[in-house]
């Protein structure tokens, strides 16, 4: 299937995950159904598609005539072969339970006959997993949001051993189109990348307040008003190419830590990051200069709010 030819997108549970993704759907011109099992859940996403839209108007991400019409693309069905029969892309994000994914994926694998394209937003498992029991596994894949989904671009594109290489490219190409910025994963692990990375960072936070070092608010101070002001501005490797590698190197040898390869490898090419013009990143012109000047007027940014709420 080709990205046009997708007309039709129907989201498997449109619980807090589900309504973010169908929303931004409608919003970029897409008709879309949300199933839920039952009428009261299907007017409660109604009422939070609304209440996000409002937001959308408020802030200007879009006009008010926008709001309507993405709003009206939003079509709740309470029955799943009323959701998906018909859909050209079928989104599931219900509980992370196996066997029940695997169910769904069974069942919507007779509702919907290929070409259609079934993807999971499972945080967890992997496709290959899901699509089980599947008869048509090729066009099953992981599209792994994070939430609020319609408000963070991100999006693990994620290749199961059977999914057909067609079936990436047309929806990698799909959710740039919904202005994502899609990260394609060709190896299946557990939990993907985004989360086993927050997952070294939660073991650590776990540990620190088990041993009583730190209580949790004060954790969440360490990192909302420190190292996480970055993140969002400069990567890991970028902030590694500002320091200088060679001077990684240094504070791990007074560390006593081993070395990293990859560090030692670019420190004996004379790549040492920004002050060298090449690190993990090429750093041509002023191009440092311009991410520093961005990193420096959102920390400015942050900093004035603060100030103003009296966090700080």
């Amino acid at each position: 299937m080709q990205v046009q030819d997708i007309k039709v997108v129907a989201v498997i549970g449109a619980g807090m995950m589900g309504v973010g993704i169908g929303l931004e759907f409608a919003r970029f011109g897409y008709q879309v159904k949300l199933y839920n099992t039952s009428e009261a859940s299907s007017k409660k996403a109604m009422a939070q598609a609304r209440e996000d839209l409002d937001l959308m108007v408020e802030t200007q991400l879009v006009t008010a005539e926008e709001a309507k019409t993405s709003y009206d693309r939003l079509h709740p069905v309470t029955d799943l072969s009323g959701a998906a029969s018909g859909a050209d892309y079928i989104i599931e994000s219900i509980p992370e339970i196996l066997p029940l994914k695997q169910e769904t994926f069974a069942r919507l694998d007779e509702i919907c006959p290929p070409p259609a394209i079934l993807a999971t937003n499972t945080s967890h498992f992997k496709v290959s997993d899901v699509a089980a029991l599947m008869r048509h596994p090729e066009r099953a894949l992981v599209t792994h949001y994070f939430g609020p989904p319609h408000f963070i671009p991100l999006v693990e594109v994620v290749k199961g051993e059977r999914t057909d290489r067609q079936t990436v490219e047309t929806v990698a190409q799909l959710l740039r189109g919904l202005r994502k910025k899609v990260v394609v994963i060709e190896v299946e692990l557990t939990a993907h990348v985004a989360n086993r990375i927050q997952g070294a960072i939660a073991k650590e936070i776990h540990a620190l307040v088990d041993k009583g070092v730190l209580p949790p608010t004060v954790i969440d101070d360490v990192v909302t008003f420190g190292f996480a002001r970055r993140m969002p501005y400069i990567g890991y490797f970028q902030r590694m190419d500002f320091v200088g590698l060679d001077g990684r190197l240094d504070r791990n040898a007074s560390a006593g830590m081993a070395p990293w390869g990859p560090i030692v490898e670019r420190v004996k090419r004379g790549e040492l990051g920004v002050k060298t013009g090449k690190g993990f990143y090429d750093w041509p012109g002023d191009s440092a200069k311009q991410l520093q000047r961005r990193l420096n007027l959102e920390l400015i940014r942050l900093m004035k709010y603060d100030m103003d709420k009296g966090l700080i």
